[in-house]
């Protein structure tokens, strides 16, 4: 409202919620803003993330491709070998947890 307060019910969006928003409609590491990385940085979610690669969002150590309109939820998602991939993981944990020199 335009004193500062939320409307009555009303409350920020958790890191869950912009992790669902993710699911749906991803992005890649690079086009996720910086706001929202210290969402997921404060509850500790690691994002989906959009594979341009593989043209797919990876979360949870599974991969599901997405078409024009974002995530295709009628396919079942398929397990990834993080041995297979470890560029794209690291470049994930570095933008959520920042580096470890």
């Amino acid at each position: 409202m335009s004193d500062g307060s939320w409307f009555p019910g009303g409350e920020p969006a958790n890191a869950t919620a912009w992790a669902q928003q993710l699911l749906a409609y991803p992005r890649t590491v690079d086009n996720i803003p910086s706001w929202m990385w210290d969402i997921f940085r404060a509850e500790g979610v690691a994002p989906p993330i959009y594979n341009p690669e593989f043209k797919s969002v990876d979360w949870k150590n599974r991969r599901r491709p997405v078409t024009d309109r974002g995530t295709d939820f009628s396919v079942e998602p398929t397990v990834i070998d993080p041995a297979l991939e470890p560029g794209v993981l690291s470049r994930i944990g570095k933008k959520l947890f920042g580096s470890r020199s």
